[in-house]
């Protein structure tokens, strides 16, 4: 009788990763694609399991930018000594993921999603929900943005733009897309993801969460202006 042998990932099949600041939609554009029969999606794993995969599944994470990974910056034990210490206008700073982007792309070559929403809508939404202060909030979008212009020169790593706008407006339309760029077909459960959805399970998509908060009307926000430009320089790279 032949020994039993562990499936894992096909040796072809590129892991894909689901990138985004925190409150940007990655929760629920990773629960689509976690819905798809061929993908093996974990939330927010941050030491490599997806690389051990058994089922002949495509290995895909859904992680945060930049206090869960960066692109050549890994975890270090010393990173403890800050936590511990509470010092959460730092900690931000400290990728709690035991590999960077550059030690996943190591180990195969990867997909990248990497969600974009409005800085406007994107800061309300931090300041709603986090308990950071408003100069965090900026430099975690400054660092997101800047992550996805450098994955644009990663030649391991193929990053793909996703605005979260247009993918809660067209949901069907934006999944059909990705999916045909992922080399996967488009599966109708994926648009049960509000409903699946672990941490926020809505009954659909929302279109009230596209609506961008008021800009504000200060004129000398010189970093607040450069926030928008960066965001329209990567949407205008989105699907």
């Amino acid at each position: 009788m032949a020994a039993k042998r562990e499936q894992f990932a096909p040796a072809d099949a590129r892991p894909l990763v689901v990138l985004g600041a925190p409150r940007s939609g990655t929760t629920l554009v990773a629960t689509a694609f976690a819905a798809h029969p061929r993908i093996g999606l974990l939330m927010e794993e941050r030491r490599g399991a997806m690389f051990r995969l058994a089922g002949g599944k495509i290995p895909a994470v859904k992680l945060i930018t930049p206090n869960q990974v960066e692109l050549d910056r890994r975890w270090h034990g010393i990173y403890h000594l800050v936590t511990k210490l509470g010092w959460r206008n730092i900690d931000y700073r400290l990728p709690r993921s035991r590999l960077s982007l550059r030690d996943m792309a190591a180990r195969a070559e990867l997909n990248a999603l990497c969600l974009i929403r409005d800085p406007d809508a994107s800061l309300a939404a931090l300041r709603r929900r986090e308990k950071w202060n408003e100069r965090v909030y900026r430099d975690i979008l400054r660092r997101t943005y800047r992550l996805y212009e450098r994955l644009a020169m990663e030649p391991r790593i193929a990053a793909r733009i996703v605005s979260f706008d247009r993918f809660v407006r067209d949901p069907e339309g934006q999944i059909r897309l990705l999916c045909a760029w992922l080399g996967l077909p488009f599966d109708p459960v994926m648009l049960e993801a509000p409903r699946l959805n672990p941490l926020y399970p809505e009954a659909t998509f929302r279109l009230d969460k596209t609506a961008a908060a008021p800009a504000r009307p200060d004129a000398t926000d010189t970093e607040l202006a450069e926030l928008r430009v960066r965001y329209a320089a990567l949407l205008a790279r989105a699907l």
